[in-house]
């Protein structure tokens, strides 16, 4: 059951979330659609986002699907003024889109897969600040929360160009929440650890380059992605994978007035990954 912890808060406001097509994104989409905002999901599928509209319709919950790419600004520009002309502007913003593809260690590591990767999981945080921050700064309100990952906090082998996107997205959360503070803006990040959504459990989603690299250099030969994985599983404290719904209330926590002396924080929502 989807509940708020702040229903009145969350009540007949606009918010956006990116990467809402799947996975954390949808899930906090939901969550807050279940609380009463009104709900831009964006994503570049658009089959998957009308199925979530359909589904949320159902419910009686307000959700517009808008496809988008955060990696182009004009795209994330036209979906803003979509969202903009239909509810007004999001003062609450949710940037979940990111991709761990392909990652593999850095002597193996094209420069076009590097770019590529800092590209979606850092230049595109960027771009949807760049896009929703003037509108923010405006009213006088609002929260950013930006989705970094465990991967932001401690290293990981064959995730370097990962890893250097998810670091450099807390120096933007912390810049920008000193930036945007005095306007009555507040930014702050979440670090999931492994969560149980697609990204992390479909081995074919995730990439097998980076399996092939993490065998060739770190080995062994004979290691597959479904022990790697209960071997992560098992390093956590909690020694579980984090559930999405875990992610989107501490997302929800961090939007809602609960939260509202905190700004420039990246909190972690990791099972215990020491």
């Amino acid at each position: 059951m989807l509940t708020s912890p702040e229903p009145s808060f969350f009540r007949g406001r606009t918010a956006l979330v990116t990467g809402a097509s799947s996975g954390i994104g949808a899930t906090i989409s939901r969550h807050l659609a279940a609380a009463g905002c009104r709900v831009g999901i964006l994503a570049r599928r658009e089959d998957k986002l009308i199925d979530l509209a359909s589904s949320a319709e159902q419910q009686g919950w307000e959700v517009l699907p808008i496809a988008g790419d955060v990696t182009s600004m004009a795209s994330l520009e036209q979906a803003h003024s979509t969202l903009c002309a239909r509810w007004g502007p999001p003062e609450l913003v949710v940037h979940a889109a990111g991709s761990g593809r392909d990652q593999v260690f850095l002597c193996d590591q094209t420069e076009e897969s590097w770019t590529a990767s800092i590209d979606i999981n850092l230049n595109g945080a960027f771009r949807v600040c760049r896009t929703v921050l003037p509108a923010l700064l405006d009213l006088g309100r609002g929260s950013i929360v930006l989705m970094s990952s465990v991967a932001g906090r401690r290293a990981l082998p064959a995730n370097t160009a990962y890893c250097a996107a998810r670091f450099g997205l807390r120096g933007l959360t912390e810049a920008l929440a000193l930036e945007a503070g005095p306007a009555g803006v507040r930014v702050n990040a979440l670090a999931p650890g492994l969560t149980r959504a697609p990204s992390v459990t479909d081995e074919s989603l995730y990439g097998g380059q980076f399996m092939a690299s993490l065998r060739k250099h770190h080995g062994p030969e004979s290691l597959t992605w479904e022990r790697y994985l209960r071997s992560a599983v098992a390093s956590t404290a909690l020694r579980k994978m984090v559930e999405p719904d875990e992610v989107a209330q501490a997302a929800l926590f961090l939007l809602g007035p609960a939260s509202s002396a905190m700004t420039g924080h990246v909190l972690d929502v990791d099972a215990g990954s020491l």
